[in-house]
């Protein structure tokens, strides 16, 4: 049998050879850009088969605002193997900035270089290997097909791509040829992906056990390197230790890639004791149901202050709304309404717990001391390690004649799809 093998291995490498660069060619990626509600405002993207770093602005129409020389991988088609000389076709994110390194030899890289991040979670689930996969300057002339898998350009190129980067949130476009029209169309997949996105954010702060449902159980294990029962059970165990999680998203941008498609967004995570910041990737791909499912996912630690006062603009719209709708439940006497507002094993003052509450406003409203006026004033809106605090002045007067004024400190936290009270104290002003 091996000497059988032996006299068809030139013809089986003939035909390999004819073979594989047009498989190579019939699976190459030749996306179609057009404008899309749902993308970002700046794309950037890389046409291999002309050699073209292009820059589209999409505001509605799609406009190209740059089209520069670069050169790609030596070796055609997309990357599989660490050292294949080839670049990878897909969607990828630009990760960090290296300048005037000097253990980077000028010549090759210019001094100016951004990181991608290849392998992405699609890219280990398809088992590609290989690493530093960067958008990189050049000390010398740019010729086509010069590198061993990176983007590489002129150095006067890469300092103008400075202006549109925003790393860890501006993505890159990688195929083998792009094209474009300035057409507006109604993305159906983009709309879908997204609504999904902020699904996923609610299930999550909700502990729902339909968060686990937005996951591929087959495929997100692969893109993870951890079974998806190991997956669950570190997510439960956080359900269980937080008494409560806060999960804010922005409105995501969806991105299309070869097979699959990625949303990325600003993330706020909030618990008891714990806070962060960053951005967060998400990976779909549709199931046999069609149904979009995460693959894979990413997180970038990123700190930003336009993150952060977004996240607190919108907890304190939510907050103050809850503030007047207590007030009123306070103001009509509305026992149930009024209790509504507490969490079960809430303090407000030296009562501890919801039912000790509503049996010390039964006694109050009781005896006829039921509310006449309540002013609220000087709101203040402060974050804290249990929650979300509301610092104000109020005025209270009853139907009896008695009044005060002093300062009230109510704390709350998001439970499930409530806040609650958790802590409510109140100091006298003479």
């Amino acid at each position: 049998m091996s000497g059988e093998v032996n006299k068809l291995s030139p013809r089986l490498l003939f035909f390999l050879l004819l073979f594989v660069p047009a498989l190579t060619y019939a699976e190459a990626w030749k996306p179609h850009l057009t404008g899309d509600a749902f993308a970002p405002e700046t794309i950037l993207t890389v046409d291999k088969q002309n050699q073209s770093f292009l820059i589209f602005s999409n505001k509605s129409p799609l406009v190209k605002k740059e089209s520069w020389q670069c050169t790609t991988g030596q070796a055609q088609g997309d990357k599989l193997v660490e050292g294949d000389l080839k670049t990878p076709e897909g969607i990828y994110f630009l990760e960090r900035r290296i300048a005037n390194n000097p253990y980077l030899p000028y010549e090759l890289f210019g001094d100016l270089a951004f990181t991608l991040n290849y392998p992405n979670p699609v890219d280990r689930i398809k088992n590609k290997t290989g690493h530093s996969i960067w958008i990189h300057g050049r000390g010398r002339e740019v010729v086509p097909f010069d590198t061993e898998g990176c983007v590489a350009m002129d150095m006067e190129y890469m300092l103008a791509l400075e202006d549109y980067v925003e790393f860890r949130k501006t993505p890159v476009i990688i195929a083998e040829k792009i094209s474009w029209s300035p057409d507006e169309i109604e993305h159906e997949h983009s709309r879908a992906i997204a609504r999904n996105s902020l699904q996923w954010a609610d299930d999550w702060r909700n502990k729902s056990t339909a968060y686990f449902e937005h996951y591929d159980s087959i495929l997100f294990p692969k893109s993870e390197g951890q079974s998806f029962r190991a997956f669950q059970a570190h997510k439960q165990r956080l359900f269980n230790q937080y008494a409560w999680m806060d999960v804010f998203v922005e409105q995501p941008k969806v991105v299309h890639g070869p097979d699959y498609s990625v949303s990325y967004f600003g993330q706020v995570f909030k618990a008891p004791g714990f806070y962060s910041r960053g951005i967060k990737r998400l990976y779909w791909k549709q199931d046999d149901d069609g149904r979009f499912r995460i693959v894979g996912e990413e997180w970038r630690s990123y700190p930003s202050a336009d993150l952060e006062k977004a996240y607190l603009d919108a907890r304190k719209d939510d907050i103050l709304e809850v503030l007047s709708r207590w007030r009123e439940a306070w103001l009509d006497a509305d026992l149930d309404a009024y209790a509504s507002f507490y969490h079960n094993n809430a303090v407000q003052n030296n009562l501890r717990g919801r039912s000790s509450i509503v049996d010390h406003k039964v006694d109050i409203w009781g005896r006829g001391l039921l509310p006449k006026a309540i002013e609220i004033s000087n709101i203040k809106f402060e974050t804290s390690n249990e929650g979300f605090v509301l610092v104000f002045y109020q005025n209270y007067s009853s139907v009896t004649g008695f009044s005060d004024f002093g300062e009230k400190t109510l704390t709350l936290a998001p439970f499930k799809d409530q806040w609650k009270i958790i802590s409510e104290h109140w100091r006298e002003i003479s």
